[in-house]
């Protein structure tokens, strides 16, 4: 029985939820053939940097979008990574000597990674000969940034071809790369009665329903898409999805008896897949995973405010496939919603679009990939 080690780091949610959703395959159809555990990395680095390490990424990506974009961009000049790559595995060995000791001292088969920061730590480690595990790093975005590329990577997991120029482009083997996609859980797979789901979840039919999802923190404009969506003429509904932002629900429970729209507020949930079966389109930033469960569940996505840097790739990608639109105010909402309201064809040649790039099997594939 293979040893499998699936890893993943807590900066934003998605790289956590990739890897239960590889999980969740595991418990579904390999159970017996593995011993599968699931960690965090900054669970085993200390506590001042496991702290930081989040609360730095937030800051950046909500207070200061502009200076995270020019890094993101910066770093991922082939000059610059040389002296920002050699930092960042100094700061990754100082702080990470738990995630060592537990790598030797527990000797996985297979390490599934999907953050850039354990893959590193492991692919040094392979490098040194201090363990012989099988790297396998599944990207969560659509494009790739430098930061992904390790040496002793031994297989990448991508979610397009474009991503696959990528790694390309930095001299990665191609026999390397597998295009399989995001890994999202397998419930975002399955087959659901729309009439059932929104009756389940107390919605209307027979209405135009909008759903806003601000990730797990609940970031962004919500409450101005909210009323900006609330201005459309013709009668709908709308669901939010406020994450783990508390003071953004009640913010939006507030305005309820000022909107003539019927209006939903949840915040974290963990059935997003009924609430994307039961919409009509999804408003959110373009973060990889949120991407790849709208795709799964075909529901076309309108990109607002994507975060300088892999969340405008990951929009890039989708608008040059047709699979989603993009505006860059909550302003334009109504206007776009009475278009898609009056035009239903242009809803249509999205969900065709999305059918050519969407892969909602990944974390099977995954699976296959890893007992292969």
């Amino acid at each position: 029985m293979k040893k499998i080690l699936i890893v993943y780091a807590t900066a934003g949610i998605g790289h956590k939820k990739a890897s239960m959703a590889v999980k969740e395959a595991f418990d579904e159809i390999a159970s017996k053939d593995a011993e599968v555990t699931l960690i965090d990395a900054l669970d085993y680095t200390n506590d001042f940097f496991k702290w930081s390490y989040l609360k730095a990424y937030l800051l950046m990506v909500n207070k200061l979008p502009t200076l995270w974009g020019l890094s993101y961009y910066l770093t991922d000049n082939r000059y610059v990574d040389i002296v920002v790559s050699a930092l960042r595995r100094i700061n990754n060995w100082m702080n990470s000597g738990k995630l060592v000791q537990y790598i030797k001292d527990n000797k996985p088969d297979v390490v599934v990674s999907t953050h850039f920061l354990p893959s590193e730590v492991i692919s040094d480690l392979k490098e040194t000969g201090e363990t012989q595990a099988r790297l396998i790093t599944v990207v969560t975005d659509y494009r790739l940034h430098s930061w992904w590329v390790c040496d002793f990577t031994d297989t990448y997991v991508v979610a397009s071809e474009e991503a696959r120029g990528d790694l390309i482009r930095w001299e990665v083997d191609p026999s390397k790369i597998k295009v399989l996609g995001i890994p999202v859980e397998p419930v975002f797979t399955k087959t659901m009665d729309k009439n059932k789901t929104l009756e389940k979840l107390g919605l209307k039919k027979d209405i135009f329903t909008v759903l806003v999802i601000g990730g797990g923190f609940g970031v962004g404009p919500i409450e101005e898409i909210v009323k900006s969506v609330d201005e459309v003429s013709t009668p709908i509904q709308i669901v939010t999805i406020c994450g783990h932002n508390e003071e953004l629900v009640g913010r939006l429970n507030a305005l309820k008896p000022n909107l003539k729209s019927h209006l939903k507020v949840t915040g974290f949930a963990d059935n997003v897949y009924e609430y994307m079966e039961a919409c009509d389109i999804l408003i959110s930033k373009s973060g990889g995973i949120t991407v790849s469960e709208s795709l799964a569940k075909e529901i076309p996505m309108v990109i607002i405010s994507p975060i300088l840097g892999q969340e405008t790739r990951n929009s890039d990608f989708l608008i040059g496939n047709g699979a989603a639109m993009k505006i860059a105010r909550p302003s334009e909402l109504k206007a776009l919603i009475e278009d898609l309201l009056n035009h239903p064809e242009k809803l249509t040649g999205m969900k065709e679009a999305i059918r050519n790039v969407r892969k909602p099997y990944a974390c099977y594939d995954i699976v296959k990939l890893v007992l292969s």
